[in-house]
């Protein structure tokens, strides 16, 4: 990765943790690209991914460009095309659910920010032996939880990680409180119920609501 693409990167980690919580979506109607970018504006947070679930996604990505204030992650990444399709839609960032050393390598060399998905040790002593030190770790609840970012904190002591899977209200400050995690990935910011309602207002509400609730 060029000195502008580990810099660029590094926005993006401070974004992060400014932000605390990651929203995850999966939104492909061309008229939900505004309505959830003004939510997410209205409620102050300023980051958003977007997972590829839905082979629509593909078609409708490119209009978050009319929204710079958010930076758009996109989810779900599993292949070269996935990369080129964030790559054309001028994203932000990419994560992946697992470790690819092929997608790492290639998104290197397309100087594209990856932030790669783990679940073990020594997964994580791969992604770091290939320059990644912001990883994913998913999915978060039932490979250990909290608890086993805390166990191996002090073991990788360079590496930062954004929970998800399993992860939610209930749980979301066991993993803040956690000097190696910036933030936290949650679908459960924006509901399946209120997206597919349109309720955009409800959707900047639950946010603050929750944001609200966090320990400080």
């Amino acid at each position: 990765m060029s000195g502008r693409g580990l810099q660029f990167l590094m926005k993006i980690k401070e974004l992060l943790l400014k932000n605390k919580l990651l929203p995850l979506a999966t939104i492909y109607e061309n008229e939900d690209i505004a309505g959830i970018s003004k939510a997410l504006v209205d409620a102050d947070c300023s980051v958003l991914e977007v997972t590829l679930r839905d082979a629509r996604v593909r078609d409708t990505l490119h209009l978050f460009q009319d929204h710079p204030n958010l930076a758009i992650g996109l989810g779900t990444i599993r292949s070269k095309d996935d990369i080129d399709l964030a790559l054309s839609s001028k994203v932000a960032f990419g994560i992946t659910p697992g470790l690819s050393v092929s997608l790492c390598e290639y998104a290197k060399y397309m100087n594209f920010n990856l932030i790669p998905g783990v679940q073990s040790a020594s997964e994580i002593m791969l992604a770091s032996e290939l320059g990644y030190s912001l990883l994913k770790f998913f999915p978060a609840e039932i490979s250990g939880g909290a608890n086993k970012l805390k166990a191996i904190q002090s073991v990788f002591p360079d590496i930062s990680f954004i929970p998800t899977g399993g992860v939610n209200e209930s749980n979301f400050d066991s993993y803040l409180n956690l000097e190696n995690v910036i933030c936290v990935g949650s679908s459960d910011l924006i509901s399946s119920k209120l997206l597919s309602e349109k309720d955009w207002e409800g959707i900047s509400l639950n946010i603050n609501r929750i944001k609200n609730n966090l320990c400080k």
